[in-house]
């Protein structure tokens, strides 16, 4: 059952350990570029990886420090977003999607569906998100929205190298919201 449709064929799902297959393949085909920007993805090497990863988002849904939906498009698991370190009404989103459906609006519309899961359900005064100054897509993606850069914050993400990287930040306010 759906979360939440983002459109006749977008949904939001709750995530189930029988994605783990579909989103690994996801992450296989496209780990050299997602690892560039998400360290994670140069770790999740089998599908058990990925199949833990979601047994551990899934006990986090449930002691409500994350909420976490599996992005299916014409009903296949193709990538999720998030909302998470909730603090004081505020929380920051995270998402990625199968490099064969991205430059379609895909995330676009299912980052307007978070935001109105956090400002109208979970009463989220703000959403922040964080890119590197060379991720331009999900840059684009904040700024379709409308997403007020604030700044940036100098080597703030961690890399599978062991340095760090520059973090654009990005923010919402509730009364900024339109759907």
């Amino acid at each position: 059952m759906a979360l939440y449709s983002v459109s006749p064929t977008i949904q939001l799902n709750a995530p189930q350990l029988s994605d783990a297959p579909a989103l690994f393949a996801c992450v296989d085909a496209d780990r050299d570029l997602l690892s560039q920007w998400l360290p994670w993805a140069a770790t999740t090497r089998t599908v058990a990886d990925e199949a833990a990863f979601l047994k551990y988002c899934q006990e986090r849904i449930t002691s409500h420090q994350l909420w976490l939906a599996v992005i299916l498009v014409a009903d296949r698991p193709a990538g999720m977003i998030d909302l998470h370190d909730f603090k004081d009404q505020h929380a920051s989103v995270g998402y990625w999607l199968d490099h064969t459906l991205r430059g379609k609006g895909i995330m676009t519309q299912c980052l307007a569906a978070v935001e109105e899961i956090g400002f109208n359900t979970l009463g989220l005064h703000s959403i922040n998100l964080l890119a590197e100054p060379d991720n331009h897509a999900s840059r684009a993606v904040a700024e379709h929205r409308g997403f007020h850069q604030d700044g940036v914050l100098r080597e703030y993400i961690p890399t599978i190298r062991g340095d760090y990287r520059d973090a654009v930040v990005y923010s919402k306010l509730d009364r900024e919201f339109t759907a």
